[in-house]
């Protein structure tokens, strides 16, 4: 008769078990993890970039909001503000001015794939994840 309910008792404390490591990733919003994407989810890249290359005076300012994402694009004090949508992978800004980014997050990198208008010449550039919420050099 305490049989069955030991029983579901040891079934909770494992099922416990098996989720705290998930959990534990969950609440950790550092940044610092590598990009991750779940099934039919978009990568995560909210967060500070850091331009890397011809773009190493760029920094790239992102807010997401699941597949949504609104982007400050900053060089010498000047701000670019740009907004788009993430698919899998992918982000992809919206058309303003007849310009168009599209960026592929790889590990802790965003490339640009794609670009037009002033952006056309940097195709294959990028931007690294900023450690320790700064783009210091």
């Amino acid at each position: 008769m305490h049989a069955v309910p030991s029983r579901l008792a040891a079934l909770y404390t494992a099922c416990c078990l098996l989720l705290v490591p998930a959990l534990a990733r969950a609440g950790d919003l550092s940044g610092a993890e590598p990009m991750l994407r779940t099934r039919g989810n978009p990568v995560q890249v909210g967060g500070l970039w850091c331009g890397i290359g011809l773009l190493n005076e760029f920094t790239l300012q992102i807010t997401q909001q699941y597949q949504a994402f609104e982007a400050q694009l900053s060089r010498k004090g000047k701000t670019r503000e740009v907004t788009g949508q993430i698919e899998g992978s992918t982000l992809r800004t919206d058309p303003q001015r007849n310009v168009v980014l599209v960026l592929k997050a790889v590990n802790d990198e965003l490339r640009i794939t794609h670009g037009t208008g002033q952006f056309a010449l940097a195709q294959g550039q990028g931007f690294a994840r900023a450690h320790g919420g700064s783009c210091g050099t």
